[in-house]
């Protein structure tokens, strides 16, 4: 079985930390569908074992090149994020196909992962292709312009997000958002608030998760609690203070402090 050498990865808490939703486990695999594959992996010790894909595309979907060390140096400003790099050691911003990661983030807007992993789960079926791996069934991610039918994406238990989705299928490609890659932080996060239902939260999701933007530094409610909890003596501030604090606070590398601090937050609910 093909195995790949790793340091400094921890699997469980990278697919876990609310980056990406089509993830499943079975029994000490973890099948990840990405578009149009899917492939399953685990973590032994200093490896991963992994079936359905090669090693050139996990280096870079799990951003295994990435300079670790000086990420962490960089973004270790206190004890709070200090404290969040000691229990999640490891984590990686994944490296998403960018157009999966818009629709799951358009799917994501006032839901909980439950219901994001529901409304991707359902749509795949509906609009992509059948896909076998070792056992597990899945689908594809269908393209840009094939989530062409508003009804069935409202059958997909998507609600007020379907117009949205059906939006973002008929205005972007994947040159588009390819583009985006040319463009500074700024203006890329710019360019994308120009579809339909995409906000800041959304943008910056997208920017980190899929186009290589690691100061992107998305604040949702969890983020807003523990923000103002550890950095703001609970005094209400806005989401765009917050974002621009962590950004200006953590540097290049703020998408990285903000899923840490994003874990340490969700633990403590």
């Amino acid at each position: 079985m093909p195995k790949i050498l790793v340091k400094d990865f921890n699997l469980e808490s990278t697919l876990l930390c609310g980056q990406l939703f089509r993830v499943s486990r079975m029994e000490d695999w973890y099948y990840v569908a990405a578009r149009d594959r899917i492939f399953r992996v685990r973590q032994s010790s200093n490896h991963l074992e992994f079936q359905g894909t090669d090693q050139k595309f996990l280096t870079h979907y799990f951003a295994l090149d990435e300079p670790y060390t000086t990420i962490l140096q960089q973004i270790t400003k206190d004890v709070h994020i200090g404290e969040a790099i000691r229990r999640h050691h490891g984590l990686r911003i994944i490296r998403q196909d960018p157009w999966e990661c818009l629709i799951s983030f358009l799917c994501s807007s006032a839901a909980n992962i439950p219901k994001i992993k529901l409304n991707l789960e359902i749509l795949a079926q509906f609009f992509g292709k059948s896909i076998e791996m070792k056992g597990f069934e899945g689908y594809s991610f269908p393209n840009p312009g094939e989530l062409n039918d508003l009804e069935r994406i409202l059958r997909a238990k998507t609600g007020f997000r379907a117009k949205y989705i059906k939006a973002a299928n008929d205005s972007v490609n994947e040159a588009f958002l390819q583009s985006l890659k040319k463009l500074s932080y700024i203006e890329a996060k710019k360019t994308l608030k120009q579809i339909p239902g995409v906000g800041d939260k959304i943008a910056d999701c997208v920017l980190l998760f899929s186009l290589g933007f690691t100061e992107a530094f998305p604040i949702d409610t969890w983020m807003k609690k523990i923000l103002q909890k550890l950095y703001f003596k609970n005094q209400e501030v806005s989401s765009q203070q917050l974002q621009a604090f962590g950004l200006k606070y953590f540097g290049r590398y703020a998408g990285y402090a903000q899923q840490f601090l994003y874990m340490l937050a969700r633990e403590a609910r």
